[in-house]
């Protein structure tokens, strides 16, 4: 079947109903979402906000309910839209291309950063380009749990930039393969480390489809990475495919617990991660970096607030402030219990 051309008003509406359908709950009420054209639109500005941090929304937006009808995408049944067995596809890659514009455009605003490489070497203990909670203890514990070699091949899930890619790579002379859904930063990541191509590469890549060869590496790592899974269970069951046998897994992973959760969900052994794992049969061993995590995001916090003006200099203000909204909304949930970080180290 030939591929559908689609508009930037329909890929807005695919995104819209393919995002209620994994994450039904509505941030501010915590209620449960149907996909109303009101709750559809509202979450499109959502989204759009986030992407390019403006909330206009393309003036043929509403065209797209009965355009994407019109092809077989979405069904309407008078209340509520639905996707069609033919438009999740078309849904999932809308997805997919706007979490990579969103991240081409903060990550590469970060790798230039000037306030933002000094906020790494504050918080981290070295400028790695971090946009997760990868601190040189953990990355330390990581290396020795892992114990790679000049003989291992590497594949590092949700890389970003690639600098922790990078530093793995140059420490334990294993060869290392980046792979992240944007675009642009895998670009950059590319033409920064083109000398060590015969150790490190990069490439575009999604952690929902991996388009790897079977048995094609021998040590998978995804630092914070694996809540972006649309389907944990499936995305678990692609990386144990492209793993050799007696592969090995390192895995940071953080759980949150809500007031409708068993607290034990909390416990190492039944968070969504280890539950994943059990149902493929894969044993693990894990560590505890809560209290880690606490200490980063104190840090966090403190170097933000004081690198402010330096961020608003560069007009990189928002970086800054996204980094302190993150703060002030996890370290109260650390505090109080509910939420909680570990390292999985997966041994087939």
């Amino acid at each position: 079947m030939k591929e559908l051309e689609l508009s930037e008003g329909e890929k807005q509406l695919l995104d819209a109903l393919r995002s209620i359908e994994l994450f039904p709950d509505d941030e501010e009420t915590g209620q449960k979402l149907t996909s109303t054209p009101e709750n559809l639109r509202s979450r499109a500005l959502l989204i759009q906000k986030s992407v390019s941090g403006t909330e206009a929304v393309p003036a043929d937006w509403t065209d797209a309910f009965g355009t994407l009808q019109a092809k077989g995408l979405t069904q309407y049944d008078g209340s509520v839209y639905v996707l069609t067995d033919e438009g999740r596809p078309y849904a999932v890659r809308a997805r997919s291309e706007r979490f990579g514009k969103r991240y081409n455009n903060t990550l590469i605003r970060s790798d230039k950063s000037k306030a933002f490489s000094s906020f790494c070497e504050r918080v981290f203990g070295r400028d790695l380009c971090q946009a997760n909670l990868m601190g040189m203890t953990q990355l330390k514990k990581l290396l020795e749990v892992l114990n790679l070699t000049s003989e291992n091949r590497v594949l590092d899930m949700g890389c970003g930039m690639g600098r922790i890619a990078e530093y793995i790579s140059d420490v334990t002379h294993a060869h290392v393969l980046g792979i992240d859904i944007a675009d642009e930063v895998i670009k950059r990541a590319q033409a920064r480390t083109q000398e060590k191509r015969y150790r490190l590469e990069f490439r575009e890549g999604d952690l929902n489809n991996l388009s790897l060869p079977p048995a094609s590496v021998d040590t998978i790592i995804a630092i914070a990475t694996l809540h972006f899974a649309d389907d944990l269970e499936k995305t678990i069951g692609q990386m144990k495919a492209v793993l050799t046998p007696h592969g090995q897994m390192g895995l940071f992973s953080f759980q949150y617990c809500s007031d409708d959760d068993n607290p034990d969900i909390l416990l190492p052994d039944n968070t969504n991660l280890a539950q994943a794992l059990k149902k493929h049969n894969l044993p693990f061993k894990t560590w505890d970096f809560t209290e880690k995590e606490k200490e980063i995001w104190r840090r966090e916090l403190q170097a933000a607030t004081e690198l402010m003006e330096e961020f608003r200099a560069e007009g990189n203000l928002d970086l800054c402030k996204g980094r302190i909204e993150e703060c002030e909304e996890d370290l109260p949930l650390l505090e109080a219990g509910k939420k909680r970080q570990y390292l999985y180290h997966v041994q087939l």
